[in-house]
């Protein structure tokens, strides 16, 4: 074998070697540094009825149910090269019937280079929470805020973020409030006894198998999806599309800039969808169509149904039913289409 041949297989054996030696040594000194600076603190209930969390800098909220009656904060893992002083704190007040908590979340940007190469910037703003059910109220603001939930059991909540998107999944709550500036808001199997609000300044809302008394949701600009829900809907929406899946209950929407689809079968409640700008798709099987007052009106769009031949391409209406199914468009047309009466499938299924 020739000399050059040995030599690039010497290198290459010294670079792999070299290479492995390197990430091991990462690794455990980034290890070190996060069992090092470990953070778990913790308070007891103090009979207050409501418990308010303000967030101070970025940071990635992870919420669970407490085990028992205290508040608990961990954080795992400061930036590479934090020292004591700049660890995640929190400040405690009692404020008559309110616990407020203000969290310093100081998180570091760092570049961590253990031997020769420099692996990128290392940062980690996340916090775990766990929160007793004994307050009947807790609230949760921040300007810069991501918030993950699974599995949580509450009273009340609400959630006001300037910044961040909300991603609830099995959540189970008396009431919900969500107010985002700048993100989107993801509830999935969750149960809300009472009333559920959802308000969203720049972002996307979707709600799916999820039970409630009452959602209300309004947006400025972004798309609102729901699917497999139960309860009554209103859904006020100045720029975005709104689509509203196999739902049970009463259903208002109005949407200025956007189109509208309602897809359910087996309808026996009151539909109400309503544009300026946009067009609106009906999907309803035959028998919820046949059954049902329906009144479908355009004024510089066209009416089309799967059943009916039309006289009027701008309006119909039948006035005998049992509730009523209403689609009113200003600049778009209204096109109802029939849906098998065991359809569950929705959006891109």
């Amino acid at each position: 074998m020739k000399k050059r041949t040995w030599f690039v297989l010497i290198m290459a054996f010294l670079l792999i070697v070299t290479g492995a030696s390197g990430s091991i040594f990462y690794f455990q000194k980034l290890e070190a540094e996060r069992a090092k600076s470990d953070v778990n603190k913790k308070f007891k209930y103090d009979n207050s009825e409501e418990l308010v969390l303000n967030i101070k800098n970025r940071a990635t909220l992870y919420l669970s149910t407490s085990q028992d009656d205290y508040v608990h904060m961990r954080k795992q893992g400061l930036s590479y090269g934090n020292t004591k002083e700049n660890q995640t704190t929190w400040d405690i007040k009692k404020d008559g019937n309110k616990t407020i908590v203000t969290i310093d979340n100081k998180n570091m940007q760092q570049r961590i280079q253990p031997a020769i190469f420099s692996f990128g910037d290392i940062y980690d703003d996340s916090i775990s929470l766990g929160l007793p059910e004994n307050y009947k109220k807790i609230t949760i603001k921040g300007n810069n805020l991501d918030i993950s939930t699974y599995g949580l059991i509450l009273t009340n909540l609400d959630v006001e973020t300037k910044y961040g998107s909300v991603d609830a999944n099995d959540l189970t709550t008396e009431g919900l409030t969500i107010n985002s500036s700048h993100g989107d808001i993801y509830l999935f199997d969750a149960k809300i006894e009472k009333d559920l609000a959802l308000n969203s300044t720049n972002g996307n809302i979707t709600v799916e198998d999820t039970s409630f008394s009452n959602l209300t949701a309004e947006l400025k600009n972004g798309d609102m999806t729901t699917g497999n829900t139960k309860g009554n809907l209103k859904i006020d929406n100045v720029s975005g599309n709104t689509s509203v899946n196999h739902t049970k209950g009463t259903v208002a929407i109005n949407n200025k800039n956007g189109d509208i689809t309602f897809h359910s079968n087996q309808v026996n409640y009151d539909v109400s969808a309503e544009t300026v700008h946009g067009n609106i798709f009906i999907e309803v099987d035959k028998r919820s169509y046949e059954r049902n007052k329906v009144d479908f009106s355009t004024h510089l769009g066209v009416v089309s149904i799967f059943n009916e031949n039309l006289s009027s391409e701008t309006k119909f209406s039948r006035d005998k039913g049992v509730n009523t199914i209403k689609a009113v468009s200003k600049n778009g047309d209204i096109n109802v289409n029939e849906l098998d009466e065991d359809d569950t499938e929705y959006g891109n299924d």
